[in-house]
């Protein structure tokens, strides 16, 4: 009976842990959210955006500004962890929408500021947009980051970016100023900027289809996240069934 006892009580600390791992990682889903003037701990920056990011999954998010500040498009930023390799070619799709103004959005993917790919995306007010594109990556990164803060093409040549070298300079984003939610100082533009149907893969080799001798298949593998959530969470149910385990002898031998 007491053995009976203690592999229940093992069971639900199992349960129990990996349910907990299961909230915590479909929250995050890999996801991490940098709203600058959003209240968090160390979001103080009063030029950027301002609001909650919700709906994260594996394959996109929802960010509700209540402003998107004017301090460029840092200011609001989604971001991932990835491994992509230099010289690999690799296909990122994903939509994008601005429900109420005409955004910048600029993808970037690298390694701090050493860029494997960059890409800037102009959201038309309520329209859809898609990215679909293949690009051969120009060095390794380990990291995929949306920047969607307020932006009209400000600080070129103080804020150390090359972002702006993928619009072929500020001036570019600038251009489309007046037509840009991203209006300037004190701008209190609001709008939700929403992320679905993300996929970062790898291509992959040329093979010799088997069905059809002398036809080439291409297939396509997923971008690791290097996210170790999963692995944490199944190192937390093992350290709790253990403890669980060792408290009952305890008692059994009290």
């Amino acid at each position: 009976m007491k053995t009976l006892k203690k592999i229940s009580a093992v069971v639900a600390a199992l349960a129990l842990t990996v349910g907990m791992c299961v909230n915590v990682f479909a929250a995050t889903a890999g996801w991490t959210d940098y709203l600058g003037f959003d209240g968090k701990k160390g979001h103080t920056w009063y030029e950027a955006a301002d609001g909650k990011v919700t709906n994260i999954t594996e394959s996109g998010w929802q960010a509700d500004l209540k402003q998107i500040g004017w301090g460029g498009i840092w200011g609001a930023q989604m971001y991932r962890k990835i491994d992509v390799v230099k010289g690999k070619k690799y296909h990122i799709t994903c939509k994008l929408k601005s429900s109420d103004c005409n955004k910048w959005v600029f993808i970037k993917i690298s390694t701090k500021e050493d860029f494997a790919f960059g890409k800037w995306v102009w959201l038309t007010k309520g329209t859809e947009t898609t990215v679909d594109e293949e690009f051969t990556a120009e060095a390794n990164a380990d990291q995929i980051t949306f920047g969607f803060g307020g932006e009209y093409g400000d600080r070129e040549s103080t804020d150390g970016n090359k972002h702006y070298a993928y619009a072929g300079g500020a001036k570019a984003i600038a251009a489309k100023k007046d037509a840009d939610g991203d209006s300037g100082p004190h701008d209190k533009t609001f709008t939700t900027i929403t992320c679905s149907n993300y996929s970062l893969t790898e291509a992959g080799a040329t093979q010799t289809s088997a069905a059809s001798p002398g036809t080439a298949s291409t297939t396509t593998t997923p971008v690791a996240t290097g996210d170790f959530t999963p692995i944490a969470c199944g190192a937390a149910a093992i350290i709790a069934a253990a403890a669980i385990v060792v408290f009952a002898r305890k008692r059994e031998n009290d």
